[in-house]
Order: C-alpha cells, then sequence, then structure tokens
C-alpha cells in the first residue's frame, strides 16, 4: 500500500487506549504501514518492524557517528540550544539542577545544558556513539533506559529528556514509567517528537498524498510512533504524569528534501521533480500560518508526576 488507506486492519491493543481495534490504515511505504486508531487517534507503524530491521537503523551506523561529531555537528548543537525556549514555553522557567537524557546521541544536548548550569548524565544505546560522547568527556551511560535505571542507584534527577526519542521505542509507556521512578520531587519531563497534528502534515496529507503516493511527515521504519498534541498527553496522564503544557515548532523544509522527499526517495525524474515543488510550495504558505496558530509539525510536551 502506498499513499491514501484502504481497509480496516486487526492489530494489539492501542498504546494510548487500550481500544482492540481494528485500525485503520493511514499510510505505507516500502512495506511499512501506518494506521490510526479509530478511538483516541493515535497514529503507529502495524506491523512493527522486526529487530533486525530496528538494529540496522542509522543510529547503530558508525558512519552516522562519524557524522554526528563531523559534519553535522554544528547542527546538532543549534537543535540542542533550540530546545531551550521550547523547553521553557512547555514547562516554564528552571531552576538548574540534576539532568538526565534519554537517547542523548552524540551528547549535544549534554554540552548545552551543561554550559546553562545543569549537571548532564546521558543514556545513549548506539554503542560507537555513546563511546564517542564518552571520549569527549560527557557522562554517558550505554543502553536503554531499562537497561541503566537499575545502575543508577539512589540518583534522582530534576529534568529527564526524551529528545526525538519515545517514537522510536517499542514500548513509550515503559519508558515514561522508569523516568517517573528516577525524578525528584517536583522534577520535570520533556520530550521531543513530530506534530502529526501540524498544519503541514494536515495539509500535505490531505492535499498530495493522494494525487502522488509521497508524503513528508513519517520516518519509516524508525518511528514506530506519530504522536499529536492530545494522544502523547493522554499516554503521560496514563503514566502517572500532569502535563504542563505542549509548544510547537518548525521542522525546516530542508530537513525533508534531505529525507522523505529526496532525490533517493522520490527520484530524479520530472515527476519527482513536480511532486517536490508542489510540497514546498505548500510549506511556503502552510509553515508561517502553523506558526501563528501553533500548529508547527514538532513539539515540546513538559510534564510532572502526579
Amino acid at each position: 500500500m502506498t499513499g491514501a488507506p484502504t481497509s480496516a486492519v486487526p492489530a494489539r491493543p492501542c498504546l494510548v487506549c487500550r481500544g482492540p481495534g481494528p485500525f485503520d490504515p493511514l499510510y505505507g511505504r516500502a512495506g511499512y504501514t501506518l494506521v490510526r486508531c479509530r478511538v483516541c487517534g493515535l497514529v503507529f507503524q502495524h506491523p512493527q518492524p522486526d529487530e533486525r530491521t530496528l538494529a540496522e537503523a542509522y543510529y547503530h551506523d558508525p558512519r552516522f557517528t562519524e557524522a554526528l561529531f563531523g559534519p553535522l555537528r554544528g547542527w546538532t548543537l543549534q537543535q540542542a540550544e533550540a530546545k531551550l525556549p521550547a523547553l521553557e514555553a512547555a514547562a516554564g522557567p528552571l531552576v538548574p539542577g540534576r539532568a538526565l537524557d534519554v537517547g542523548c546521541s552524540s551528547g549535544a544536548w549534554l554540552e548545552v545544558s551543561t554550559a546553562h548550569g545543569w549537571r548532564a548524565t546521558g543514556v545513549e544505546p548506539g554503542v560507537h556513539t555513546a563511546r564517542a560522547a564518552r571520549e569527549r568527556g560527557l557522562d554517558v551511560r550505554e543502553g536503554t533506559l531499562a537497561d541503566v535505571a537499575g545502575r543508577l542507584g539512589k540518583e534522582r534527577f530534576d529534568l529527564i529528556t526524551f529528545w526525538d526519542v519515545l517514537e522510536h521505542v517499542r514500548d513509550p509507556g515503559l519508558e515514561l514509567e522508569l523516568a517517573a521512578g528516577l525524578l525528584a520531587p517536583g522534577g520535570v519531563l520533556a520530550a521531543s517528537m513530530p506534530n502529526i497534528e501540524g498544519l503541514y502534515p494536515r495539509l500535505t496529507y490531505r492535499l498530495l498524498t493522494g494525487p502522488t503516493g509521497a508524503w513528508e511527515h513519517p520516518e519509516l521504519p524508525v518511528h514506530l510512533y506519530d504522536f499529536s498534541p492530545a494522544t502523547i498527553s493522554q499516554l503521560l496522564v496514563r503514566s502517572g504524569y500532569r502535563v504542563l503544557g505542549v509548544s510547537t515548532s518548525a521542522i525546516p523544509f530542508s530537513f525533508y528534501r534531505r529525507t522523505s522527499l529526496s532525490d533517493e526517495m522520490l527520484g530524479f525524474g520530472r515527476r519527482a521533480r513536480l511532486v517536490r515543488a508542489a510540497f514546498g510550495a505548500l510549506a511556503l504558505v502552510a509553515y508561517p500560518l502553523a506558526r501563528a496558530r501553533d500548529r508547527g509539525n514538532q513539539m515540546v510536551v513538559a510534564a510532572r508526576v502526579g
């Protein structure tokens, strides 16, 4: 299946509302399918990719590690700096303390938050990236949060962040529950992720996906879930949190041009050029409107336990 949905698909219970399905196909590409829950609206891959597919993903590739500490270095630091105002917009002003960044990648957020007064520790499952980050003097524990939670002992954190992580993991609810046990009293959890209800992905799906078979939003197969402000808020509440706020911002169109709308994905011919031009033209209209309405295609959500 490519582009528009076909018929309902039976699946396991919804992660957010526990609805049994069936779920409606939303979009498919290269053998991977996104479905939507009829009850709560959560979008997710069904079936999920196998472990081998995920193990071969870019974040386990040593070449990706080289890029993170080479040509992508400036960009990752810039993105980390941008998290500061987004975090404050969602959570309000925070007093620096102990911070834990889950899925810390090259440690850009660790460096930025440390420069702003936080004492930061990272968790990173990518073996090559975790090693390279430690070589820069950063406190990075190798593995998943489940792997390292027991080894953190009585350490508690005033801020736990999941920057572009929860959409990648098989059970985001488990990650949130583990994090709740590591937060200090009054501590804040913050997470960023693409916003499937952003104005631009909504418009492109409605206007362009059917005729072209393309959609810029999904990162298949590595994004297992595609959240909206409503569905991530519901998951947080189900996991024992109180949502403080959600702020949205823009994923630059240049990112899509390098990924889901790239030559490698769409091809090099006249039709591919027309498809990219159509998405680009719609971005010129949608991005300013999204900014004015806080309907950006990226979001940060903040929450506290209880």
